[in-house]
C-alpha cells in the first residue's frame, strides 16, 4: 500500500497529493498522515518542491474536511446511524459528541482534527450536528496549520526513517490532542472560578 501510495504521489505530485488528502478527508482508508509524509519525502528528493508539497497538503487536508462535513450536512440526523460512526462510536459517545458540539463546536473540531480514528467521524457529525461551515472552516484551518507542516517537515528532513516516524506520528498526535484538551478545561475552570466571584465583587 505504501509503496503504490508513494509511486502514485511521485507519478501525479500536486494533483495527486490533493486528490489523495481530500479522499482520507472523506473516510477512504488511506492514512493522512502517510500521505503528507510521502509528499515530505518526495520534497527531499527533488521530485516536488518543499513549499508547493505544503500548500497542496494543507490545501487537501481542508478540501476533504469540508467535503465530510457537507457530506453529514446533507445527512441530517441519519448520519449518527451511518456505519462509519457507529463502527467508531458508541452510542454513548455519540451523545456526549452532540452536547460538545451545542456547546463547544469549535473547540470540538480543534480537538478532533488531533484524534486519529475518530477524525472523520467528528467531522461527518459536526456537519449533521448543523455546525456552522464557517466555524467548521475557521476551526478546522487553525488546527490544521500545525499539525499539516510538522508531518511534511517531518517526512521531508527524515525521508530515509519513515517507517520509524510512521510509528510514533500517532502517539505526537494524540499528545497534542490531549494537550489542547487540557488547555481548554483549565481555560473553562478559570471562567468559571471568574464567574462565581463576580456576584460576590458586586455585592461587595
Amino acid at each position: 500500500m505504501e509503496h503504490a501510495l508513494a509511486h502514485f504521489l511521485s507519478q501525479f505530485t500536486y494533483v495527486a497529493l490533493v486528490g489523495v488528502l481530500a479522499a482520507a478527508g472523506m473516510g477512504v482508508p488511506i492514512s493522512e498522515d502517510l500521505t503528507l509524509l510521502l509528499g515530505g519525502g518526495l520534497a527531499a528528493r527533488g521530485v516536488t518542491g518543499f513549499w508547493p508539497t505544503l500548500v497542496c497538503g494543507y490545501s487537501g487536508v481542508l478540501l476533504g474536511d469540508v467535503l465530510i462535513h457537507h457530506w453529514g450536512k446533507r445527512m441530517g440526523p441519519a448520519a449518527y446511524q451511518h456505519r462509519i460512526v457507529r463502527k467508531h462510536m458508541s452510542l454513548q459517545r455519540q451523545e456526549k459528541l452532540r452536547a460538545h458540539f451545542a456547546r463547544h463546536g469549535f473547540w470540538t473540531i480543534v480537538v478532533g482534527r488531533h484524534t486519529p480514528m475518530l477524525r472523520a467521524p467528528i467531522f461527518f457529525l459536526a456537519g449533521a450536528s448543523r455546525l456552522p461551515l464557517w466555524k467548521f472552516a475557521l476551526a478546522d484551518a487553525l488546527s490544521a496549520a500545525v499539525t499539516v507542516p510538522i508531518v511534511v517537515t517531518l517526512g521531508f528532513e527524515f525521508a530515509e526513517h519513515m517507517d520509524e516516524i510512521r510509528a510514533k506520528i500517532h502517539h505526537v498526535q494524540w499528545l497534542i490532542a490531549a494537550a489542547v484538551a487540557l488547555a481548554l478545561l483549565g481555560f473553562w475552570l478559570w471562567r468559571r472560578r471568574r464567574r462565581r466571584r463576580e456576584p460576590q465583587d458586586s455585592a461587595q
